[in-house]
């Protein structure tokens, strides 16, 4: 028997060894390469510095869980344009490119907004600015670098995970997204 799911036909076996919650690996790379960014870029805030070393952490934490909302909304609304949740585990293209701008487009919004009309926060001096944006560089440059590191991380989790149920099933490898396993 098989059952359409999104654009791709799958037998019922199939579709039972795929992770059912792409979210939950993305949201743990996600929060563990973004939490050592947030850190990363602690001198390019005002006020990061002199902060104290508990004070600083919980601000990264926090700044970290609206990384992770943001990462989700990407990834959610590339999944509802690619038309199902397991583009990540078939190395789709597409909606990956789909899930770097709508960040980027999100980040700079945010951005702008907390740095400029809300002054929720500020930029050093040192911080590297894109004149045209009003933005800061570091910012930017996480949404461009992280994600592709994060979806590669969760892919590959994906794939050894859906390998070792499949070895203890004793079943033959599987082909997905091109890979014989």
């Amino acid at each position: 028997m098989t059952e359409r799911i999104g654009r791709g036909i799958f037998s019922d076996t199939e579709y039972r060894r795929d992770p059912r919650f792409p979210e939950l690996p993305l949201a743990g790379f996600g929060f563990l390469t973004n939490f050592v960014w947030e850190i990363l870029q602690v001198p390019w805030f005002t006020g990061m510095a002199e902060a104290s070393h508990g004070s600083e952490i919980g601000l990264c934490i926090r700044a970290t869980g609206g990384d992770i909302r943001i990462l989700l909304a990407s990834f959610w609304l590339s999944s509802i344009i690619c038309g199902h949740r397991q583009w990540l585990l078939k190395g789709e293209q597409k909606p990956a490119g789909i899930l770097i701008i709508t960040a980027l487009v999100v980040t700079i919004i945010l951005e702008w907004l907390a740095t400029d009309p809300l002054e929720r926060w500020a930029y050093t001096d040192s911080m590297p600015m894109i004149p045209l944006l009003g933005v800061g560089l570091a910012p930017l440059l996480q949404w461009l670098l992280l994600p592709p590191l994060i979806m590669w991380l969760t892919r590959r989790h994906m794939l050894s995970h859906n390998a070792f149920r499949s070895y203890g099933s004793g079943e033959p490898p599987r082909n997905i997204g091109g890979q014989t396993r």
